[in-house]
């Protein structure tokens, strides 16, 4: 059976009555102390049997706040700080049995490697000078990491290359639309201009390609240079086929005839696809 609707709902109680009754009677002091002595009882219920607060704001506030708190915290490193109460992914030490990479443990497992189906060929050793420049402990090897960017600029051999280049004020870095590309270049210069990039590896005469390397990037050390540039005439597969095909090639008079619908036998289709740009260079 449904239980009994109580008689009195929606209607003062007896014990309603009663206390608004009491406090017509009293006077305004009488109700201060009445008052004073509730707040007095409340605070010690609360302190025998604390209630937990809740906390009201939302996630998204929270969230807020807590990436406000963060912004570049990694550049303001503090030992101090307890950063895994912001979000802690743990250590990296969920090591792929396939690649020995080293993975987080919410990471998708088979990511770095497919599972064992992507081997990539160990590092080699790179010949001198470069080693003692990479991992030496002379002045020289001092001098060439901290000036690593100059010395690669030294021996580029294409530039940077866009359909448009948007640079903002104050901005260090750039935006880009349309294609990339790199700009070789012809490997000899036109009449009465200077060699760069490309065309300075073929300069041949040895002092006289260091002095345009010198001359093109400053804050580098001759003799650095000179050991640099004798490793890619010796080691550096790109250098040496340009030259070869330049000792080929002694006159411009060549026709080059494009088919992209006849691809070689066991060549991929898409690597002799047909150019969409308006340049391009070739090597024979």
């Amino acid at each position: 059976m449904p239980p009994a609707r109580r008689a009195n709902i929606g209607r003062r109680t007896r014990n309603a009555n009663d206390v608004a009754l009491l406090r017509r009677s009293q006077t305004a002091d009488e109700r201060a102390q009445a008052n004073a002595s509730q707040r007095e009882r409340n605070a010690r219920n609360r302190f025998v049997n604390p209630v937990p607060v809740l906390n009201l704001a939302r996630p998204s506030r929270i969230r807020r706040a807590v990436l406000a708190e963060m912004m570049r915290a990694a550049f303001n490193y503090n030992s101090q700080i307890d950063y895994s109460m912001y979000g802690y992914i743990g250590m990296m030490d969920a090591i792929c049995p396939h690649c020995d990479a080293a993975n987080f443990r919410g990471e998708t497992p088979g990511m770095c490697c497919a599972n064992g189906k992507v081997r990539l060929p160990a590092l080699e050793t790179p010949p001198e000078p470069l080693y003692s420049f990479i991992f030496g402990t002379s002045q020289a090897s001092k001098h060439f990491l901290s000036h690593i960017q100059q010395y690669n600029s030294a021996f580029q051999m294409t530039s940077f290359g866009a359909t448009k280049i948007i640079r903002d004020n104050f901005m260090p870095t750039f935006k880009i639309q349309g294609q990339i590309y790199h700009q070789a270049g012809s490997l000899l210069p036109y009449p009465d201009a200077d060699h760069q990039f490309l065309q300075i590896y073929f300069i041949g005469d040895e002092n006289r390609e260091l002095d345009q390397r010198c001359a093109i990037v400053s804050n580098t050390r001759r003799e650095i240079i000179r050991e640099l540039q004798r490793f890619f005439h010796q080691h550096n597969a790109l250098v040496q086929l340009f030259k070869i095909a330049l000792d080929r090639m002694p006159t411009d008079n060549r026709k080059i005839v494009i088919r992209a619908d006849r691809t070689p036998f066991g060549e991929h289709a898409r690597r002799f696809n047909a150019f969409k740009v308006k340049h391009f260079t070739f090597v024979v």
